[in-house]
């Protein structure tokens, strides 16, 4: 079975369904419209507050192909180390191996925006590219007064359950202890940067680990809190720093474009579709089951939001950071531009001195 035979015959009946079956069942729901045959199979899911997605596909033949080549590409580089037993095994009904790139797929659409199932030829093209240009890297910046440690600049391949194929990441060491940075979950695609997520990964302990904690408070130095941005101040300051050092990398390779998703409608639909399941399953627990919905609407407005926060803050530290448009007024995602003609001005010396070493490092390697 071709990678396509796998996308109708598996991905598209059971995404209506809301359930794909993997040996592992993912709750991934949309509908699919294919415009030039008009058929369309509309997702059977009816949750409240739950939209659905429909992936409306208007040129069948280009859309097949670049399916085709991104699971290829995606076959290769995720390697199978990644994926449990149970799905590389995992076979359908003609026993034909197909649980591999079945999963790559499921993954795909679930870090699809709103805009990509509307046009999933560039949003196809797109995740190629994140793929094309993923590098790994280890940069050495040098010693950092201000955090008392040596930092190294650290770009490696995320995992496929995550929302791109690539993730940078800082650690700190003084010879002794190590301190990890937040990992900041991105890709590449053509003059544009797009930034999913920032997350914590490894747990810090230590003396290392205290004294960069406290030195990373310094982020307030420098921020004048005004009614427009009093709700910039409480943010996480080991997510503005490493948010900083990861702008100052891309714009050192001359990106100018930063683009931030904001909400993966499949993603949240997930949650939703698990706690209604839930519900249904366990009677006379209504009372309870309403209560995690309001706190699960209230975790990810507040994760949405601490994102595009830091986003704005670190805004707020330069002055060649300039926000083009707010989310779901272009469309669902914040874009930034960074203005590469400028001398860059920055209010804040723990921000300032940790940019300019990754500027720094690689003009110097690139020399």
């Amino acid at each position: 079975m071709n990678i396509t035979d796998i996308f109708y015959e598996e991905i598209v009946p059971e995404a209506a369904l809301g359930k794909i079956n993997v040996f592992f069942m993912f709750s991934v729901a949309f509908g699919t419209n294919l415009i030039e045959n008009n058929k369309n199979i509309l997702c059977k899911i009816d949750i409240p507050d739950v939209v659905i997605p429909t992936l409306m596909i208007k040129n069948k033949e280009l859309f097949d192909s670049l399916l085709t080549e991104y699971v290829t590409k995606a076959m290769d580089f995720y390697d199978d180390d990644g994926f449990y037993d149970e799905v590389l095994n995992y076979k359908n009904k003609y026993n034909e191996l197909i649980g591999k790139p079945k999963l790559i797929m499921t993954q795909l659409f679930a870090n699809a925006t709103i805009e990509d199932f509307n046009d999933p030829i560039s949003f196809l093209r797109k995740r190629i590219a994140f793929i094309d240009n993923h590098k790994d890297k280890n940069i050495n910046l040098g010693y950092s007064k201000i955090l008392d440690a040596n930092l190294e600049l650290i770009i490696l391949k995320d995992s496929l359950n995550n929302e791109a194929p690539s993730q940078l990441v800082v650690r700190a060491t003084d010879g002794k202890e190590k301190w990890i940075s937040p990992r900041v979950k991105f890709g590449i695609d053509s003059d544009t940067v797009y930034i999913y997520a920032i997350q914590n990964g490894d747990k810090n302990d230590g003396s290392l680990s205290k004294k960069i904690n406290r030195k990373l408070y310094k982020v307030g130095e420098g921020f004048n809190a005004s009614n427009e941005v009093e709700n910039l101040k409480d943010i996480t300051a080991s997510f503005l720093v490493i948010l900083n050092m990861a702008i100052s990398y891309f714009r050192s390779l001359g990106y100018e474009k930063i683009v931030v998703p904001s909400m993966l409608v499949v993603r949240w639909n997930a949650k939703k579709i698990i706690l209604n399941h839930k519900q249904h399953v366990r009677k006379g627990f209504e009372e309870t089951m309403q209560k995690l919905d309001n706190e699960l609407e209230v975790i990810q407005r507040n994760l949405t939001n601490k994102l595009i926060r830091t986003f704005l803050r670190l805004a707020c530290h330069y002055n060649n950071i300039d926000i083009v448009s707010f989310p779901y007024e272009l469309d669902s995602s914040l874009h930034m531009k960074l203005d590469n003609e400028i001398m860059v001005q920055c209010n804040n010396q723990l921000l300032l001195e940790t940019g300019e070493m990754v500027n720094k490092t690689h003009n110097d390697l690139t020399k």
